[in-house]
């Protein structure tokens, strides 16, 4: 398997799009099978010639000819996914952040999701865009191609609370004092997650918290305490982190860290198995 991780060369695109890869295999490759953990961002994913396989937090990618083209969008997991390669792929996945995506889409992201996976073609030319990008084996003009096609799809995102409010739940506020803050109800902010972002503002301030933790981990080598680690990190207490790390992984915080493998700059973090 080859994956290539790429962040947007585009300063515009930046603003929305984390990064994108572009991830091949080829038919005499060993099959490969890795877990990937819960994020905030929306995750479009393009393959060429690929059947996939849904079941309950897992996901079988294999090769197969006669599929010419699928597209697919996760918004709303909070359980480890374990993915299963078989056979030949070729794939480009793009990662958009928190709100990011809906900046491209003329309805709330929920219209164009009700599930784990959803089948995403939102434009009339995505489909014939999105495969000649896959067709297109050199990876200098295949990134130029997506980044001036998004571009093209750019219309904005205007919400009288959400960005800021997305920026304050990072923050040490409860659910309830941000209701408060943006003269609101607990209710109405979960209506308004739940339309924008596939996930309540709980779900969303437990994915940060964690995803926080890992990148604090990563950078210092390991060598904080998950004492010290939990109170950087604005967990309760350590009992709170191996809570949460448990529920968003499956594994213990000291299992997660010995066996995480991070992706690039640790925007993509993947346990192999």
């Amino acid at each position: 398997m080859e994956l290539k991780f790429y962040k947007p060369k585009n300063e515009i695109l930046s603003n929305f799009i984390e990064g994108y890869y572009f991830l091949t295999q080829k038919e005499t490759d060993a099959s490969v099978e890795y877990l990937t953990f819960p994020n905030n961002y929306s995750i479009i994913s393009v393959y060429q010639n690929t059947e996939i396989i849904f079941s309950e937090n897992q996901a079988i990618l294999r090769g197969k000819e006669g599929n010419p083209f699928e597209s697919d969008l996760i918004c709303h997991y909070k359980k480890p996914i374990k993915v299963i390669c078989e056979g030949s792929l070729n794939e480009i996945t793009f990662y958009f952040k928190p709100l990011g995506l809906n900046a491209f889409l003329n309805q709330p992201l929920c219209h164009y999701t009700n599930d784990f996976f959803s089948s995403f073609i939102p434009y009339d030319d995505y489909k014939s865009t999105m495969t000649a990008a896959l067709n297109e084996t050199d990876y200098e003009k295949r990134g130029i191609l997506i980044e001036n096609y998004w571009l093209s799809k750019l219309i904005g995102f205007d919400h009288p609370f959400l960005k800021n409010l997305i920026i304050d739940i990072q923050k040490e506020f409860s659910i309830s004092e941000l209701a408060e803050k943006y003269g609101t109800s607990r209710q109405n902010l979960n209506k308004h997650f739940e339309s924008n972002l596939c996930k309540s503002p709980s779900d969303f301030k437990k994915i940060h918290r964690f995803r926080e933790a890992l990148k604090s981990h990563m950078k210092k080598n390991s060598k904080d305490n998950l004492t010290s680690l939990s109170y950087d990190m604005l967990f309760y207490d350590q009992s709170h982190l191996i809570k949460d790390f448990k529920s968003l992984t499956g594994l213990t915080p000291k299992k997660f860290f010995n066996n995480i493998s991070p992706q690039e700059d640790g925007q993509i973090n993947w346990l192999f198995v």
